[in-house]
């Protein structure tokens, strides 16, 4: 009777004499079913349109599943599982079988299908499916290639360490995803998500931003957002992450994902907005925009599941931003404020609905003027965290120099610019607080706002200007008492994308150098009072402020003397790792009470009798204040001062038959007890002492009169003289647009290629310090033989082309697919975004 437990079908056939089969192993046809990629996310991958036109996202992702039965008995049913979890039934149809259904969780699986009948089951071997999600969660970690320069810190939740990304990087920077330090941040915030509406402001940005934005509201309501680029954001493929033309998803965003994957605590923040695209936060007093806004976010966050929440950049709330004529002091405060509470209420609604949390923050700007027309106490009750911008202070959009991302206020400043109680050098009063991070961190503290909810901006790149030659300063030695000529200009391989604008990488490996001292004719110089850095070149008169590792672990200082959250830096792709490895360092010191800066004042030269006034007023303490001040004569014929114990002290001086220095020693405390000196040297002339009057240099140019297109040129004035034997400097004027190198008194170029003759014009000041002869002359380059002929519409690698846009190149016409700038068609394969149409006839 035991023997009669078997499978009673099976007893039957055997004792029938009929052999019994299951159905045929099923094989999973791979070609037929779209190469087992599948998505929830369906996105145009080939064109360019509007945003809703070429994203649509479903709860459900459909899959379509073909397996074939070639030989044998095919069964009756089918069934589908994921990881050996069943997702799908079904009857088999024939050798061919079509299994089609939804599956709503993404991932990559190991695909099995059973097919069945009567007599049993066969199961196919195995293959790996995937079905795409925003998450990521079909991604594998990301490989990384990050610049070896960054050390490993790693972070911690209590403590912000942030960069941007920006979207436009991969281009001409290529600087890709991959390259981003992560395991050393805390947060990424991707810049910029636009807003549809009124946008004039991206017109100042040039080539096709305005264009690829009307493109993408296309069908859209004015006030919802969009993605900007959609060839960054998911259609180029990146080898590197393993993206193919079958790839679902692709580009940055993708690339991001999978970053997720590899470090799933890391935050991704859409920075919605920015310099150039703020105009349509000016629309959002009126409360129906901005529940079109904050419903647009909403499904934005839902569409792409990688991102964590929301950062608003509204340059600036008030007015003062790229569009003069926007900005109602009046009530933007308010729009913002109710702008914070809804969207956190839609957050709060989304955490509730995907069971995940969201953060809320906001970039802003740090002037005081900024700072005045919203209430930051009542909206960052609504929000994580304010990225304070602690930069660009300064910058080439006028001629005055000075520091653009300093914690404090520079020795460069005049009495009572600081806290704005002085007037400016045409006696105009101050309209408050001098630009410095702290000023602006103190008057966010004042307001109301947790500390904790504060993170500090960090410059990875500096400003710049040009003309601020020795000639100009008020102060020798210190540039930013100079005045400049224009902004600083460069190539993109220095690190100069436009013009006053340098990459810190481009600063360290073509100004500072290795050891950080000056390369190139440019000296390192570090404002201690101001905790800022700048590089100067005497000769040429460029002139640099920028965030070194010294300033910046000031501010890490800082940020932890204060509580505030951590730091936060523009932008990752303009670094080497110097900066990012200095806000960790920083932000590891343990602070105590800083000493004070003593400032003497400048060294004075007087003619007895006279009375001398010794100024203190500009000693500064950084983290205190400044209880006492000490006057000490320290050398030289005794006087009596008054005041010794005050920031100003005098004293009187007779005529004297001789020269004499008298030397003054400042000591300041702060609160704490802390101490510092500083000295100052009065002169007392006599006043018989006539000194021989100083005579002019007599400049001399040596220079050929005229050149042909393509030689080398070289003009030189080291025949110069100065009948008292004076060092010499040289100050050159140059033609517009000209691409020439100057060391001192000599310039050299390569003559450019025009064709008529043209005359260029050179000026030369030589200085002695005191007295200074100008001398021109001119170089005329002779006209070069015309070049070839060259089609109307030959591609430039700096052009953008959009789908459909035909150039010549090569010989051969092409044709884009899509958006595209910078790819040469000749590098098109067979998936590239040119197609070769024909001929190109003229060349």
């Amino acid at each position: 009777m035991k023997r009669l437990t078997l499978c009673a079908t099976g007893v039957l056939f055997a004792l029938s004499g009929t052999a019994v089969a299951a159905p045929a192993t099923p094989s999973v046809d791979v070609y037929g079913s779209n190469n087992l990629q599948f998505s929830k996310i369906e996105l145009a991958m080939e064109t360019t349109s509007g945003y809703d036109q070429m994203v649509t996202y479903k709860d459900q992702a459909d899959i379509s599943i073909k397996f074939n039965q070639w030989s044998g008995t095919p069964g009756d049913t089918y069934h589908i599982y994921f990881d050996g979890v069943k997702v799908a039934s079904g009857d088999i149809t024939g050798a061919q079988t079509s299994a089609d259904f939804q599956y709503g969780q993404g991932g990559r699986y190991q695909l099995t299908i059973e097919a069945c009948d009567d007599t049993g089951c066969s199961t196919s071997e195995a293959a790996e499916i995937v079905v795409a999600d925003t998450d990521g969660a079909h991604l594998d970690p990301l490989a990384m290639n990050i610049d070896p320069n960054n050390k490993t810190f790693g972070t911690t939740p209590d403590t912000v360490v942030g960069t941007y990304f920006v979207e436009w990087g991969i281009y001409g920077r290529d600087y890709t995803v991959d390259n981003i330090p992560v395991d050393n941040l805390t947060h990424i915030i991707y810049g910029f998500i636009p807003i549809c509406g009124p946008n004039e402001s991206v017109k100042s940005v040039g080539g096709n931003s305005f264009n690829a934005l009307q493109t993408a509201c296309q069908g859209m309501d004015d006030f919802e957002v969009v993605i900007h680029d959609p060839w960054a954001a998911y259609q180029k493929s990146f080898p590197q992450a393993g993206h193919e033309f079958s790839s679902p998803i692709k580009g940055n965003y993708a690339m991001l994902m999978a970053l997720k994957q590899r470090k799933p605590d890391l935050k991704i923040l859409p920075s919605i907005g920015g310099w150039t695209l703020s105009d349509p936060f000016y629309s959002f007093t009126d409360k129906a925009n901005r529940d079109v806004f904050v419903a647009s976010v909403k499904e934005f966050l839902n569409t792409w599941k990688f991102y964590d929440g929301v950062d608003i950049d509204w340059e600036y709330p008030g007015g003062g931003g790229e569009a003069a004529n926007l900005g109602d002091p009046e009530n933007d405060g308010d729009a913002y404020i109710a702008l914070m509470r809804e969207l956190r209420a839609m957050l709060d609604e989304l955490e509730e609905q995907n069971g995940r949390t969201y953060e809320l923050s906001s970039a802003i700007g740090m002037g005081h003027d900024k700072l005045e027309d919203v209430d930051y106490a009542e909206a960052v009750q609504y929000m994580d965290y304010i990225f304070t911008m602690t930069y660009d202070f300064y910058g080439g959009w006028n001629n005055v120099p000075g520091h653009q991302a300093g914690l404090y206020c520079g020795e460069f400043m005049r009495e009572g610019q600081c806290d704005g109680s002085g007037t400016d050098a045409e006696g105009v009063p101050y309209k408050g607080p001098a630009y410095t991070a702290d000023n602006g961190i103190q008057i966010l503290l004042d307001q109301g706002v947790p500390a904790n909810k504060l993170v500090l901006g960090a410059a990875m790149y500096g400003r710049g200007w040009e003309g601020v030659t020795p000639d100009t300063l008020t102060t020798a030695g210190d540039p930013m008492t100079g005045s400049a000529t224009g902004k600083l200009k460069g190539s993109t391989a220095q690190g100069v994308w436009e013009d006053g604008v340098i990459d810190y990488k481009g600063v360290k490996a073509f100004m500072l150098g290795a050891n950080s001292q000056g390369i190139n004719g440019f000296e390192y110089g570090y404002d201690a009072q101001a905790e800022a850095a700048w590089v100067w070149n005497r000769t040429t008169g460029e002139l640099i402020t920028f965030d070194d590792e010294r300033s910046v672990k000031a501010k890490g200082a800082y940020a932890r003397s204060l509580g505030l959250a951590g730091l936060f830096s523009w932008e990752i792709d303009a670094d080497n790792g110097d900066i990012l490895n200095a806000m960790h360092e920083g932000l590891q010191t343990t602070v105590g009470n800083r000493a004070p800066n003593a400032n003497a004042g400048n060294n004075v030269t007087v003619e007895g009798p006279a009375t001398v006034t010794l100024d203190g007023s500009a000693s500064r303490d950084n983290d205190g204040q400044i209880v006492s001040y000490l006057w000490e004569q320290t050398s030289g014929t005794g006087v009596t001062l008054e005041n010794a114990t005050s920031a100003s002290a005098n004293f009187s001086v007779a005529q004297v038959s001789q020269d004499e220095a008298l030397t003054f020693t400042l000591t300041v405390t702060d609160n704490e007890g802390a101490t510092a000196q500083d000295t100052v040297t009065v002169t007392v002339t006599a006043a018989d002492n006539n000194q021989t009057d100083n005579q002019a240099p007599q400049a001399v140019i040596n220079a050929p009169a005229t050149a042909a297109a393509g030689s080398l040129i070289t003009l030189d004035a080291s025949a110069s003289s100065d009948a008292d034997g004076d060092v010499l400097s040289f100050n050159w004027t140059l033609p517009s647009g000209l691409n020439a190198t100057v060391n001192g008194s000599q310039v050299s170029f390569n003559a450019p290629s025009y064709d008529k003759d043209t005359i260029l014009e050179f000026t030369v000041v030589v200085s002695d310090g005191k007295a200074s002869d100008t001398l021109s002359t001119s170089i005329t380059v002779n006209a070069d033989t015309p070049p070839p002929a060259q089609c109307d519409n030959e591609w430039n690698s700096d052009s953008v082309y959009t789908g459909g846009d035909t150039v010549s190149w090569d010989g051969t016409l092409w044709e884009a697919k899509w958006w595209t700038q910078g790819q040469n068609p000749s590098d098109s394969g067979e998936w590239g975004v040119w197609k070769a149409i024909g001929n190109a006839s003229c060349n």
